[in-house]
């Protein structure tokens, strides 16, 4: 349920974009910045996005410009080499330095991990495409968890392959082990998109049907005709984890 008009104080997080929706879609699905702020405002009304386009080289100054930040996913890999990405895992790396938390969505997830001293690499396994479950294997006060399942849209084919020192995962399964990782502190990655509708994943679809090929196609769109995702949940766990005492 979402929480009352200022129950919380209100914090003001930063928004690295590191992507957009494709323009033919965007009349109908809006942007990546109006996603993410509908998503979280329906759990916590009290946080604030404001939004940067990293992935045209805009960043805030310093990260103390904002309580935290959230990075977003991205058609691109992490281990590229562009000027933005670097730019962008130096960011993520000043806000370890000033002890400000970052929470990593797919890319963004990818991006924590490679940027502190783990790995993301082109996962063997090919595609995660369409709604997944996944299981906790651990559940801070910040999860709270009551049921450990849960069910996401994830689209990547890209994955964290070594841990960076600190982290461990707190939610797995068997396509992507480290599908939620956290060093219980500052950093926390969710492979999924609890930002995205089941429409816009088989949108999504539509758009790489040719990448992913048939098979990959029909088997996400009837994941997507037969489960619902736990995207308002996940997006709890974020608010309480920009919301714990530092």
């Amino acid at each position: 349920m979402p929480k009352a008009h200022h129950e919380y104080p209100v914090l003001d997080i930063g928004l690295l974009l590191c992507d957009d929706v494709p323009e033919d879609g965007r009349e109908r699905f809006g942007d990546y910045a109006g996603m993410f702020s509908r998503a979280i405002s329906a759990v916590d009304q009290d946080i604030r996005l404001t939004p940067y386009d990293a992935y045209l080289g805009e960043l805030p100054p310093r990260p103390e410009d904002h309580a935290g930040y959230l990075i977003s996913g991205s058609g691109a890999s992490v281990f590229e080499d562009k000027a933005w990405i670097r730019d962008t895992m130096e960011f993520v790396r000043r806000c370890q330095d000033a002890r400000i938390r970052v929470v990593g969505i797919c890319f963004g997830h990818q991006l924590i991990a490679h940027a502190l001293g783990g790995r993301t690499v082109r996962a063997d396994n090919g595609w995660g495409f369409g709604i997944h479950s996944a299981r906790l294997t651990d559940n801070p006060d910040w999860i709270g968890a009551d049921d450990p399942e849960f069910r996401l849209v994830v689209i990547h084919q890209d994955q964290v392959d070594v841990l960076p020192p600190g982290f461990s995962t707190v939610a797995s399964n068997d396509f992507c082990p480290h599908s939620v990782i956290t060093d219980h502190d500052l950093m926390l990655g969710i492979q999924g998109h609890p930002e995205f509708s089941k429409e816009y994943c088989a949108y999504r679809a539509d758009f790489r049907r040719d990448l992913i090929g048939e098979a990959k196609y029909r088997e996400t769109m009837e994941q997507l005709a037969n489960n619902d995702t736990q995207s308002g949940d996940v997006f709890g766990w974020v608010s309480r984890f920009f919301r714990r005492a530092a």
